[in-house]
């Protein structure tokens, strides 16, 4: 049975108007989600320079009033906040060393993992190290350590990072030294990871010594665990 020209036109018309509606309204559904997407990343963006604000100035405080002195409505006068402000991105001064310790290590970690192969690549490996022996940064490396030593969620941050730092370690130096025998390469890690703490503790204990010695004794002693 044939039907109506103007009924199969209307059917015709129609179905066009639900196809194109359908096609507009998966169109809109997607900007929608683009456009939710850029406010949450825009948002996310926002929370972490908040974030960072507040470390600056609680690293700023640590250095002067060590871990302790520093309190939180000192921290938020220096961050420019109010400290109720400051705890909706950390819920206490443990948060705030904690992620002190992970946002320090992270720096240093790039640093090492950024080092490619090449004939100088063990002195760029060990210049790298200087952020170590940085007069501003030191002090606060051993206050962390310090504070480890008395303070347990501190202290399970720090374990994680020291297995972290050998992890980076031999990641990023075995490949680039000489032949070294298996039985001992733990141990010359851990003479490594003993040389680098002991450029924090040296150069706190004299802020006037000098850096540029205090890495040729540290490139002298690398060589020396990983070039024999």
């Amino acid at each position: 049975m044939i039907e109506p020209l103007g009924r199969t036109l209307n059917s015709d018309i129609t179905q066009g108007s639900s196809a194109l509606r359908s096609r507009t309204s998966g169109r809109k559904c997607r900007e929608n989600m683009v456009r939710h997407a850029e406010a949450l990343a825009r948002q996310q963006e926002r929370t972490e320079q908040r974030r960072d604000q507040v470390l600056d100035a609680a690293e700023q405080c640590f250095r002067g009033e060590g871990f302790h002195g520093a309190s939180m409505v000192r921290i938020a006068q220096v961050a420019g906040m109010s400290p109720g402000h400051i705890y909706r991105y950390f819920e206490s001064k443990d948060a705030i060393i904690i992620a002190l310790c992970e946002r320090r290590f992270s720096g240093f970690e790039q640093l090492l993992a950024g080092v490619e192969a090449g004939a100088t690549a063990i002195d760029d490996w060990i210049s790298q190290f200087s952020w170590w022996i940085d007069p501003i940064r030191a002090p606060l490396t051993l206050e962390i350590m310090s504070e480890a030593g008395r303070n347990s969620r501190v202290s399970d941050v720090v374990v994680g990072i020291d297995r972290r730092f050998r992890d980076i370690m031999r990641r990023s130096l075995l490949p680039l030294s000489g032949v070294i025998p298996k039985d001992e390469v733990e141990d010359r890690l851990e003479a490594l990871i003993m040389l680098a703490h002991g450029m924090t503790s040296r150069i706190t204990a004299d802020p006037g010594a000098s850096p540029e010695r205090l890495m040729a004794a540290f490139r002298l002693a690398v060589h020396g665990l990983m070039d024999r």
